[in-house]
């Protein structure tokens, strides 16, 4: 139902779990700046409010709330991008008293509406403690190699759409230019333009959710019209190789498949890439690791809102030649239809069965919902298995037959001599 213009309410009522759990969403069209600015928000705005202006007091608040659990956080999804308020609470029916779920949403009001504000801006000290953090941890992050061989082959094949490449934690250049006044300027347009979702799964209805909202000030809005999912055409090949000091090689491959989400072969990409690296029992997994151990991992991912599919693997540097070509053969065998039935059947029940046990999380239904909406269409979860079932191995050739190699990223690793075996 449509709280107002803009505004959206979708609850999931069931009684198969013992809490209630509850996102606020504000959802706009991604940028570089943006995302930068969402997650200093969301810092701030998880570790104080007018109301609650330490931690202390918010850890107390929730304590008072049976334990209930708080969080801020942003996400994304192709072109879109979303600052998320998530409120978790024991069903008071559970508990013998049937006012918890209004004090959490409550509370939720006052830390979104009422954040911690001196002189027209966050306040001064709070707002330069979470952005030297957040800087930091930014910075802390050049530590991980996998997450640097990751955003590097980000870097590579969104060079074109910046917004796209950058880290969903945000640009530590960009967070160090902003103020306590410009960011709540920021924060109040947010508030008052964005498109809003607020998504309930748990043993309530939509007319208590309507009512406990009534007086929380969201005035209609433009809806948002943006298609979370990227079209784009096909990129040239790229290669890039760095040295650091590093006892584990990073190999990343990026490749285009352009197959949108829940588009005609959208089931039958995600099987294909079940089949290719993204399960335990993947050919990757099984040729790359297993059989000729050339890495100490090997995985592929397929992202349906870019087009993207990535391979990651580590591995030892003397090794990347080889490393490629058995990946470039499992491409090709899959694209000849060269693989088992039993393996094909296997990858099939591997994925139905991640998708049923998903549906015993309320947090998986939560997020499905919002993609729903996000996206205009809901399938249930016996129309997944459906439409997963009826993929056929030649389906699958033919998907992996558009794949097209767009980027490779190397991050040499020290002297071979220095690394561990592989097992």
């Amino acid at each position: 139902m449509q709280l107002g213009k803009g505004i959206g309410l979708t609850v999931i009522p069931t009684s198969q779990f013992k809490t209630v759990r509850v996102a606020v969403d504000f959802i706009a069209p991604v940028t570089v700046s943006e995302l930068s600015k969402r997650i200093l928000m969301a810092q701030l705005l998880e570790t104080s409010s007018q109301d609650y202006p330490t931690q202390t007091a918010l850890a107390t608040a929730l304590s008072n709330m049976y334990g209930a659990s708080f969080g801020v956080n942003v996400f994304r999804y192709g072109r879109i991008n979303g600052l998320r308020f998530s409120g978790n609470v024991v069903d008071g029916a559970l508990l013998g008293d049937p006012d918890v779920l209004a004090t959490m949403f409550n509370f939720m009001k006052k830390v979104i509406f009422r954040p911690l504000v001196k002189d027209d801006a966050f306040e001064s000290q709070t707002f330069t403690l979470q952005q030297r953090n957040l800087i930091a941890y930014l910075k802390s992050l050049d530590d991980d190699k996998q997450y640097h061989a990751d955003q590097q082959l980000q870097n590579m094949v969104f060079s074109d759409l910046p917004e796209l490449a950058t880290s969903l934690y945000g640009d530590a250049a960009t967070i160090a230019t902003l103020d306590g006044q410009g960011l709540l300027a920021d924060y109040q347009n947010l508030l008052a333009t964005n498109q809003v979702q607020v998504t309930v799964v748990g043993d309530v209805t939509e007319a208590q959710i309507k009512a406990l909202m009534g007086d929380w000030p969201l005035p209609d809005r433009t809806p948002l019209k943006e298609s979370p999912i990227v079209t784009r055409l096909r990129q040239p090949l790229i290669e890039k190789t760095e040295q650091q000091a590093v006892a584990q090689a990073k190999l990343n491959l990026a490749y285009q498949l352009p197959i949108g989400y829940r588009t005609e072969q959208f089931y039958a990409a995600l099987v294909f890439n079940g089949l290719f690296g993204g399960t335990p029992i993947s050919l990757l997994f099984k040729n790359v690791r297993e059989k000729n151990s050339l890495a100490y991992f090997a995985s592929s991912q397929f992202d349906a809102f870019t087009g993207m599919l990535s391979v990651r693997t580590g591995i030892e540097s003397h090794n990347r030649q080889a490393v490629e070509a058995i990946i470039a053969a499992q491409l090709t065998a899959i694209q000849n239809g060269q693989f088992s039935d039993e393996l094909f059947d296997q990858v099939v029940a591997s994925l139905i069965n991640g998708r049923e046990s998903r549906m015993d999380s309320a947090q998986a239904l939560l997020n499905q919902a919002v993609l729903d909406e996000l996206v205009g269409s809901h399938v249930s979860t016996a129309e997944w298995v459906q439409q997963v079932s009826a993929v056929s191995k030649q389906t699958v050739s033919a998907v992996a037959q558009q794949v097209t190699q767009q980027a490779t990223y190397f991050l040499e690793g020290a002297d071979d001599n220095e690394t561990a075996p592989l097992s």
